[in-house]
């Protein structure tokens, strides 16, 4: 025999024996796949409805080969509930390899907060896992406080520093206050927040399912000013990981998401077993089980590339910046860090091949609106001065711009809500040419929504003014008086209104 045959014989047999050991030495044979981690991946979570598509791809909670995370994905997953938000940063800080965990729960708003303290592990949020809707509410006392507006000198419960606080601080800005206008009442928990309400001591409370509903309905003249059910994308619960983690184990990862995913289409498909397999896992009755769920959406594969989507008004970004300089103001950061340094896509992209085709399963997104019946409610009103030039009702580029960054996050933010766009003038010239010029420039601004953001025409109406409503609710002739009158009262108001009790 020649040797140039043995040697390629040779050389074969040595590739096979080093790919035979370093299989056998990563310890990662599974039934059909390939384990990327010989280990369980450690995973911080909270009670709260928003784990339905992991819970049902691992088929409960703890670590098991039992499961789809498994059987299709070759990975296995610890899901440990730790409801304590500093012992689970501290096992975050620790590890999955060290007895902690090696992913964590956190919604975007808070991440920007903690982000900086979190920096030496370069954390990364890898994926969105629900929206809240409805599992955050603001209860307030219904017989002093009609609108958001009213909150001005008022006290207000809520745990400092977590999702509440955050709604709170949104509101107060959107609606033109600051957070010196109100009087807070510091509590160590959500849960605090709405017994203090509910025991009298403040005017208002900002908290969670099911304690801020209970307090609303058990202190007399108290009602739910809005809730997530409105402000539907406000409060976005997101997975972060560890720097180091990704770096070891980028393949188990891009698993972790996928598996996750699939998870969450089972669960659009028949919520019925992740029902049961929460009220075990959390210790609930079913029927709080099902109430959980039904205070979230689960994003599919598709809703999460639309939510990082850098230039979604309401997507991972502008959340991000929004919060960070929230808390800068409030001294609680020093510094406001980029919102892309703060996640990693890369494994919703690989996992695109798995989805590809796959429809947004949000109906926000599908601009789908409870029916507008029964008494209607001015929850919150945002003031927006937009110059036209004189006689106009077009949009210049400067217009264009105030809209984009002072309308179109607001409005977006309460999905669930209609909005009224009211312009309005100051008493310069004909009241019938201030009226029509009013109403067509309140329809610009709704158009320019309905078109660059593809926000669907049935949650707008449009109303022309004039100068019927001034600023300060004196006559129009005191109102405009002065050129900061006139000025101020040249504006358009941007109305959230929602239907029913």
């Amino acid at each position: 025999m020649k040797k140039g045959p043995i040697i390629v014989i040779v050389i074969i047999l040595l590739v096979f024996g080093f790919l035979l050991w370093q299989r056998l030495g990563n310890k990662v044979t599974v039934t059909g796949k390939d384990s990327p981690i010989d280990r369980p991946i450690q995973v911080g979570i909270v009670t709260w409805g928003g784990y339905a598509g992991g819970i049902m791809e691992n088929n409960g909670f703890d670590a098991t080969k039992d499961c789809d995370f498994y059987r299709d994905h070759g990975i296995q997953v610890k899901l440990n509930v730790i409801d304590d938000f500093v012992q689970s940063r501290s096992a975050f800080k620790a590890g999955g390899d060290k007895g902690g965990i090696d992913i964590v729960w956190g919604t975007v708003d808070a991440y920007a907060l903690e982000y900086p303290a979190l920096k030496e592990l370069n954390p990364q949020c890898i994926m969105q896992y629900d929206w809240s809707r409805g599992g955050d509410a603001i209860a307030v006392d219904g017989t002093r406080i009609k609108e958001a507006k009213d909150l001005v000198g008022k006290s207000i419960s809520v745990a400092e520093d977590t999702p509440s606080h955050y709604f709170a601080l949104f509101v107060l800005e959107e609606t033109g206050l600051k957070p010196r206008d109100v009087q807070w009442r510091f509590v160590n928990s959500a849960i605090d927040a709405a017994n203090v309400f509910k025991a009298g001591r403040v005017d208002a409370t900002v908290s969670w399912s099911p304690d801020v509903y209970i307090a609303a309905r058990e202190r007399p003249g108290g009602k739910i000013l809005m809730s997530t059910r409105e402000a539907t994308n406000l409060i976005a619960d997101i997975f972060i990981a560890r720097g180091d983690f990704i770096d070891k184990h980028p393949e188990a990862v891009k698993r972790f998401v996928t598996g996750w995913l699939d998870g969450v289409d089972k669960v659009h498909r028949d919520p019925e077993p992740v029902i049961k397999l929460m009220a075990k896992g959390f210790n609930l009755a079913e029927s709080d089980s099902r109430d959980m769920l039904g205070d979230v959406h689960l994003p599919n594969h598709a809703d999460n590339m639309a939510f990082f989507d850098s230039f979604n008004p309401v997507g991972y970004d502008k959340i991000f910046e929004k919060a960070s300089k929230l808390w800068r103001v409030l001294g609680k950061i020093n510094e406001i860090a980029q919102a892309k340094e703060s996640r990693n896509t890369a494994f919703l992209m690989d996992a695109e091949t798995a989805f590809r085709g796959q429809q947004r399963a949000d109906p926000v997104a599908k601009g789908v609106l409870p029916k507008a019946t029964g008494e209607s409610k001015d929850a919150i009103t945002k003031q927006v001065t937009i110059n036209f030039p004189v006689g106009s009702a077009s949009l210049d580029y400067n217009a264009q711009t105030v809209v984009r960054n002072e309308v179109a996050q607001f409005v977006s933010t309460f999905g669930g809500c209609y909005v009224s766009i009211e312009g309005n003038t100051d008493n310069t010239g004909s009241y019938d040419l201030n009226k029509r010029l009013s109403l067509e420039r309140a329809t610009s601004v709704r158009d320019f929504l309905i078109e660059e953001f593809r926000m669907p025409a049935q949650r707008f109406e449009v109303k022309g003014n004039a100068w019927d409503k001034p600023w300060d609710g004196k006559p129009v002739s005191v109102s405009n008086a002065t050129a900061e009158g006139k000025a101020r009262n040249r504006r358009t108001d941007i109305v959230i209104r929602s239907y029913g009790g």
